[in-house]
């Protein structure tokens, strides 16, 4: 069940971020403007938020397995669709297929650790979001010197297509062992008939725990994609050279991978979500500190994108397991699809502020210096985030 978990969200992630390495030569072999190449950017994280809550509600009426196939079937029809387009028009059509398909599925993993790992909630989604950064990794890493091989102004197609392949044999595999036309387990510790009512009328965007959950979310969802988008540039306009900031780089997302791992399964092993969550956003605080005062000095100049990465790695794995903490039995998924929708929607915030800061001001200090006070934001929503009850611990 795991590491179908993993599969799906590796490939969640692979077409998504490769589209960033093919986006240069897309832009030329297709003729398209600047405008028109960052659509292609911007439509999948749009349709993550969108999508969230009808998937949430999907899969709190039909289980996590059928929205799960639904949202592969359409992350290989859509992603494997933009290697063909002959034009704009297509190409878009074909990510906001490929970008509907994400928003549908994520929400159903919640929901599917949930019902199958109820007293292993932290350890089960550190598993399957490791997933969604190996996809990311992995596919950042292999595109660009895929393209180089090949060398042709066409060669943007193969790996558009190999993602779409890859989601393609996740989703045969998934319908193999997970049969997704049966019916789903319920979720564990349902309630008496005497409170089915009271889940029946209980909604995420009244529940003030829920609320803290997406504030959490949104907030190392803008610095992890501000810092994707611009952390590259920061280091360039302090003086480093190409390749040092590629090594930087590399360090900040390579510590994302052990964190998103460690920082849920240390709170099941002491049945707390909160100091968890402090850590890493104090991690975070301590390495964007960094980043502004001493961004170059050695060796700290390694440390500050290791804990940054670490931070909010460890906050987003973090920020997926509360919905599932706070939501009552049958309702995980739309406690998950609001995270993820107010989330995602914030998170696409950041890269954009950063660059208007950029153009406005002539410099990224204005930015660096904004990243402390979300890293305080985040410490002090930790302090507030909801806390396991005692009828979900495990003894």
């Amino acid at each position: 069940m795991l590491a179908l978990a993993w599969l799906a969200a590796f490939n969640l992630r692979s077409g998504f971020i490769g589209i960033g390495p093919v986006l240069p030569a897309l832009t030329v072999d297709l003729g398209l403007s600047f405008a028109q190449a960052s659509f292609l950017v911007a439509v999948p994280t749009l349709m993550m938020g969108l999508m969230a809550v009808p998937g949430g509600a999907l899969v709190d009426r039909w289980g996590p397995s059928p929205v799960i196939a639904i949202g592969l079937t359409l992350v290989a029809v859509g992603g494997g669709l933009r290697a063909f387009a002959p034009g704009f028009v297509l190409l878009l059509a074909a990510t906001f297929l490929f970008g509907a398909g994400i928003g549908l599925s994520q929400p159903s993993l919640p929901r599917l650790m949930r019902s199958r790992f109820p007293f292993r909630l932290g350890m089960t989604t550190g598993i399957y979001a490791s997933g969604l950064i190996s996809g990311s990794i992995v596919s950042a890493s292999l595109t660009g010197p895929m393209l180089d091989h090949i060398g042709e102004p066409a060669a943007w197609r193969l790996p558009l297509a190999l993602w779409g392949v890859l989601a393609g044999g996740a989703l045969l595999t998934w319908a193999v062992v997970m049969c997704p036309w049966r019916t789903e387990p319920a979720d564990a510790g349902s309630l008496p008939d005497s409170d089915v009512a009271v889940v029946a009328t209980w909604s995420p965007w009244r529940d003030p725990r829920a609320w803290i959950s997406a504030a959490i979310f949104a907030a190392q969802g803008i610095v992890y994609y501000l810092m994707v988008a611009w952390l590259p540039a920061i280091y360039g306009e302090a003086g480093t050279s190409t390749a040092v900031t590629a090594g930087l780089f590399a360090v900040f997302n390579a510590a994302t991978l052990p964190a998103i791992l460690l920082f849920p399964s240390w709170s099941d092993r002491i049945h707390r979500r909160r100091p968890p969550s402090l850590v890493a956003a104090s991690f975070v605080l301590i390495g964007v500190l960094g980043l502004l005062v001493l961004p170059l000095a050695d060796p700290w100049r390694w440390l500050w994108p290791a804990l940054a990465g670490a931070g909010v790695s460890g906050a987003f794995a973090m920020a997926l397991v509360l919905p599932a903490d706070v939501a009552p039995p049958g309702r995980t998924g739309a406690a998950a699809g609001m995270v993820l929708a107010i989330g995602y929607a914030a998170a696409a915030l950041g890269p954009v502020i950063a660059g208007v800061v950029r153009d406005v001001t002539g410099s990224f200090d204005a930015t660096l210096r904004l990243l402390p006070v979300i890293a305080v934001v985040m410490i002090v929503l930790s302090l507030l985030a909801p806390e396991l009850s005692p009828t979900r611990i495990d003894d």
